[in-house]
């Protein structure tokens, strides 16, 4: 390589992700992942998006001994 980080855009970012392109921009909205305005777009470097990965990465067995988070009744009317 040249030396230039790889930038992906959102439709990218969603594939690397393996998540719906909706998600990516909920994602930005609630400003969890690292991001840039170009013009009307966003972009995204790709070593920030895999640094971004490992902070989040969580240990299996941390993440299976936590109960589920309970959800509210609906009332019916």
């Amino acid at each position: 390589m040249d030396g230039r980080p790889t930038i992906l855009t959102v439709q990218e970012v969603a594939r690397y992700l393996r998540v719906h392109a909706m998600t990516v921009y909920r994602m930005i909205q609630r400003g969890d992942l690292p991001v840039v305005r170009v013009g009307r777009g966003w972009r995204f470097k790709k070593d920030q998006i895999d640094r971004w990965l490992g902070e989040h990465e969580t240990n299996s067995h941390r993440a299976a001994s936590r109960p589920a988070p309970r959800r509210r009744a609906v009332k019916r009317r």
